[in-house]
């Protein structure tokens, strides 16, 4: 499915021009009139540009762009969390959720057969809060997991949200990595002594034993 497309040849083209209700101009869909020059943001541009070198895209190809690319993306170098952002989410309103998780997560590793190590996996941090709340109950539970090997990974695409991440859960700046062929951008120690590690992509993540992914539904 294209979100935005260009003219073309053939019966879609034709069928597209009959059904849908705007002006074709040969470059994407609009309401009928062309923005005004002092309207075109900057991703406009780009995916016009984009659009007209390679052709139509896909939903998927949309929303990757206008999410995470690296120059103009809205997650790449903003925190858009909180009073002064966009949007909030359950952890940044309360720590009993992260808290709850965190309990939830040791009780499932016990039922499992309290591995000797597993992975915690979240996709999308945020500010680290959710991440931050869960590692408090470990500490608080550190009896109950002290011969577990734990290791944190995030994957993140945010350079903005890496920053803050870093600096909640191991309270300083973490430098990013300078080896290309590494997987891994930021590594670092929490607070409580467990290894943390960045990553851009979940396929990146190491394999073994990742008890849970958390993702950003909530």
């Amino acid at each position: 499915m294209s979100v935005l497309a260009r003219g073309g040849v053939g019966p879609l083209c034709a069928a597209a021009r009959a059904v849908i209700p705007c002006l074709w101009r040969g470059k994407y869909f609009s309401s009928g009139r062309e923005p005004a020059e002092n309207q075109v943001t900057p991703m406009l541009r780009h995916l016009i540009y984009k659009i007209k070198a390679t052709g139509p895209i896909t939903v998927a190809e949309y929303m990757k762009e206008v999410l995470t690319n690296p120059a103009k993306g809205y997650y790449v170098y903003r925190d858009m969390l909180g009073e002064k952002g966009d949007f909030i989410t359950s952890p940044e309103i309360s720590q009993i959720f992260g808290e709850l998780l965190g309990i939830w997560f040791i009780s499932e590793w016990m039922a499992a057969g309290k591995n000797a190590a597993f992975q915690l996996v979240e996709l999308g941090p945020g500010r680290g809060t959710l991440a931050g709340d869960i590692l408090r109950v470990f500490s608080q539970l550190g009896s109950v997991l002290k011969n577990c090997d734990i290791s944190i990974h995030l994957v993140e695409v945010s350079e903005k949200l890496s920053e803050i991440q870093a600096l909640t859960l191991t309270e300083e700046k973490v430098p990013v990595e300078r080896n290309a062929g590494s997987p891994v951008y930021m590594k670092g120690v929490t607070k409580s002594g467990i290894p943390i590690s960045w990553y851009r992509d979940l396929h990146d993540v190491p394999k073994g034993n990742i008890l849970h992914d958390i993702m950003k539904s909530f």
